[in-house]
């Protein structure tokens, strides 16, 4: 149902027929929706490049908050809708189902800010030491108090360091203490500087990989098979599967309940969404027997 602001000759909000209405930062909004068909493999490819770089920039949340703030203001995009876009478009590499991030190629800030000069990374005992020239020039696109941003991105264990305001151009040093089991991973460095006023950042610098490229497990996808065989390489990513097997089991138990004898509506909510996310993903690849 749409619902007509400020009387008859207001705005509408909400959906009406296939029409979708809203406010978003202060500009009315009007989108269509409708039952999606089979996806082509163009599609397909799309939507795994998109669920590829989501994934991976929803660990960076207040760092893009920093470095897009600036690109955002005064639009109807938010940060992370900007952050998608570039890196998305740039940052992307392979064949679908074997998409994956170029990690040197990821920008967590756009920006006109001068970044430093002579920059070096190495591990050392207890942690990451980076250096740079401190020389700066004053009106000439870099201060003594711009501010370091630091990320440091583990892919194996999909976790991540983020250092705001971590340091200041002049020091021309910054050192992160990390475990030893962090130090031997492999690693991806990024900074970037933000003048202390906010009022401009610079682009993202790769700073580079740290004990080797972490590599997944490519797709293998067959066009043929035995009934029951995975489409996939069963060497792939097998705990995903297997939560795909546990989250069916439990949510087809739950739907031959009643409404009312099922679990609280949120906890079924959870449950629902994670089955069809998994389903749409992994339900096509375990061919049925016939």
């Amino acid at each position: 149902m749409s619902v007509s602001r400020n009387g008859m000759h207001g705005y509408p909000s909400g959906k009406l027929g296939n029409v979708v209405s809203y406010m978003l930062r202060g500009q009315l909004v009007h989108r269509t929706v409708g039952k999606p068909g089979k996806p082509s493999p163009k599609q397909k490819a799309n939507h795994e490049s998109m669920r590829v770089i989501t994934h991976f920039l929803g660990h960076f949340k207040d760092y893009l908050n920093n470095g897009y703030e600036l690109e955002a203001r005064g639009t109807i995009r938010n940060q992370h809708n900007l952050a998608v876009s570039y890196n998305k478009k740039n940052a992307l590499q392979g064949e679908y189902p074997n998409i994956s991030i170029d990690y040197a190629k990821i920008q967590f800030s756009k920006g006109t800010l001068q970044n430093p000069e002579g920059l070096r990374m190495e591990k050392v005992e207890g942690g990451l030491q980076i250096s740079w020239d401190p020389l700066y020039q004053s009106g000439m696109g870099s201060q003594y108090d711009d501010c370091l941003q630091l990320a440091v991105y583990f892919p194996k264990s999909r976790r991540q360091k983020i250092e705001l305001n971590f340091s200041k151009r002049e020091m021309g040093t910054a050192f992160l203490a990390l475990a030893e089991e962090e130090l031997e991973s492999s690693m991806e460095v990024y900074l970037f500087l933000s003048a202390a006023n906010h009022d401009t950042v610079s682009d993202t610098i790769y700073l580079g990989n740290l004990n080797g490229a972490f590599e997944k497990p490519k797709i293998k996808v067959k066009t043929a098979g035995k009934a029951g065989e995975l489409e996939n390489d069963p060497a792939a990513d097998l705990a995903a599967l297997a939560r795909y097997e546990q989250v069916s089991a439990q949510y087809k138990a739950q739907m031959k309940l009643k409404p009312e004898e099922r679990l609280s509506v949120k906890v079924f909510r959870n449950l629902e969404t994670e089955y069809l996310v998994l389903a749409n993903r992994w339900g096509s690849r375990v061919m049925k027997p016939g």
